[in-house]
């Protein structure tokens, strides 16, 4: 009995002996994960609140941060700058700025920049308001600044803490060819004479004049485009890549992170320019072509819509897609012939306005955001013949096999005396022995539009041809491959790149002596 209670007594002093160093051993354990978790967490912390290392100035390559990674700096290219002795609607002595800005920085909307004026006699220091274009998915924002100045202003500078630069402007227009000017969209690779040849005879017959925007064109194509420019059509204009030509701070490519080439500035140009000189500006693309239904005349039918709604600030056309068969040389092209193959779609997209310049500033691709939609008048019938599938008469027109859509008989107004009236008019541009000339040269068959349009595709139209959701983020095709042709040569638009002082929070780049190049290539 004795024996079996020693025997208890020890075995249970083993197990408390057992227990307390197990007890021990865990608890070392526990204290070493939490010691090293502790550590671990602070080490992670102090990681993630390591500032980023310092940037090198120039251009910066980070897909992956373009819409997020702030820099020193805003960098903005000044597109264009009018100066404005009198105005409607911007004042007295009123100057109007055109500009891309990188708005990631910081919100450029209703930013303000600092405008220096003189007149020999007089400088003086204003503060420019300030309206933005465009998606917020790209990281450079269209912008539209405007202030008052001095009279008589000969000089115009930027200033930003007490650092300046001296820019180059240009006088407003104060009288144009016609009442209604059709500003048409930088073309870039422009190939496709025979929709050129269709807007402008159409336009010149019902009172508009065209101006268009060229980044690089084919050069028999340009030869045509300038003879009718001498003719008194249109009135071309250079469309410029944005360059900074010296940065002592970082920055994103410009070209590659706008919206559509910057479209909204191309079309926010135009209408500055002719703000104080027509009666209506349309904003259109070159496949846009409207044939007014109810009056002889755009100036005309234009004025009856505002007559049915005085305090419109624009009228709104929808787009009907068609498609049409071209003819492969300019000694075939008929425009009646062409009217007779033109195929109307039920497909009515986004369309265009045409203003009233007191009322409009600035604009985007299709309307200006900074419009009351309420005082946007949209019109159902007509539409704009949007002509984007031009055919080949022998070519394979593969886009077709990709952008399927049903085409029906033409269901848009087009009278029989406009069409021999445009009909006569091409007759006569043709007799011209510089256009004789030209003529043969013109390319017959597409090259550029297939290779455009997979581009666009694939940046962003997929989702609409295919009817799926895509994940698109700037708008933008600047990086598609264009290859170079021997027979077939590009006149490209150029100039002299400036960049000012390393200034903040903006530094300032721009352009001057614009011309063309016959050195680039066809590119955009």
């Amino acid at each position: 009995m004795r024996r079996t209670k020693l025997l208890v007594i020890f075995l249970t002093l083993l197990i408390v002996v057992l227990f307390y160093y197990s007890f021990q051993e865990l608890k070392k354990t526990i204290e070493t994960d939490i010691s090293n978790f502790e550590s671990s967490s602070q080490y992670s912390t102090e990681s993630e609140s390591e500032p980023e290392p310092p940037l090198k100035p120039g251009l910066l390559i980070d897909p992956t941060r373009r819409l997020t990674r702030k820099l020193p700096v805003s960098h903005v290219f000044i597109t264009s700058a009018y100066y404005y002795p009198t105005s409607k609607s911007l004042g007295s002595n009123a100057v109007a700025f055109t500009m891309v800005v990188d708005s990631i920085n910081f919100n450029v909307e209703n930013a303000t920049y600092n405008v220096v004026g003189s007149n020999g006699t007089h400088t003086e220091l204003t503060v420019a308001t300030s309206q933005v274009e465009g998606v917020p998915t790209c990281r450079y924002t269209p912008v539209m600044a405007r202030t008052n100045s001095v009279a008589n202003m000969t000089k115009l500078k930027m200033e930003s803490n007490g650092v300046i630069v001296e820019i180059p402007f240009k006088m407003a227009r104060y009288t144009a060819p016609k009442p209604v000017i059709i500003c048409i969209s930088p073309q870039f690779v422009a190939e496709q004479w025979q929709i050129f040849m269709m807007h402008i005879h159409v336009a010149n017959r019902f009172g508009g004049h065209l101006h268009i925007y060229l980044t690089s064109i084919i050069d028999s194509f340009f030869n045509l485009m300038k003879e009718y420019e001498r003719q008194g059509y249109i009135t071309l204009d250079y469309w410029l890549r944005m360059k900074f030509s010296n940065t002592k701070t970082p920055y994103f490519e410009p070209n590659e992170n706008i919206e559509w080439r910057n479209q909204a500035g191309a079309q926010t140009d135009c209408l500055l320019q002719y703000k104080e000189a027509v009666e209506y500006i349309a904003f259109f693309d070159m496949d846009d072509i409207l044939f007014p239904k109810n009056y002889p005349t755009y100036l005309e039918e234009f004025s009856a819509e505002w007559a049915l709604q005085p305090d419109a600030t624009s009228v709104f056309y929808g787009r009907r897609e068609h498609e049409f068969l071209k003819a492969e040389s300019l000694s075939e092209f008929s425009f009646r012939d062409l009217v007779s193959s033109l195929r109307s779609s039920p497909t009515v997209k986004r369309g265009k306005v045409v203003v009233k310049p007191d009322r409009y500033n600035s604009t985007w691709i299709h309307f200006s955001y900074n419009e009351d939609q309420g005082t946007r008048r949209s019109i159902d019938n007509p539409t704009l013949i949007h002509v984007q599938r031009p055919l080949q008469k022998n070519g394979n027109n593969n886009i077709t096999k990709v952008w399927k859509m049903n085409f029906g008989p033409l269901n848009e107004t087009i009278r029989t005396q406009d069409i021999n009236a445009i009909e006569e008019d091409i007759e006569r541009i043709r007799r011209i022995p510089a256009v004789l000339s030209i003529a043969s040269k013109l390319p017959s068959a597409d090259f550029y539009l297939p290779i455009v349009f997979k581009c666009y595709y694939d940046a962003f139209y997929d989702n609409a041809f295919d009817h799926r959701k895509a994940q698109h983020g700037c708008p933008n095709a600047d990086t598609c491959e264009l290859p170079q042709r021997k027979e077939f040569k590009c006149v490209h638009s150029h100039a002299k790149y400036f960049s000012g002082p390393h200034m903040q929070p903006f530094t300032y780049h721009f352009a001057n002596n614009s011309f063309w190049s016959w050195n680039i290539g066809c590119y955009q």
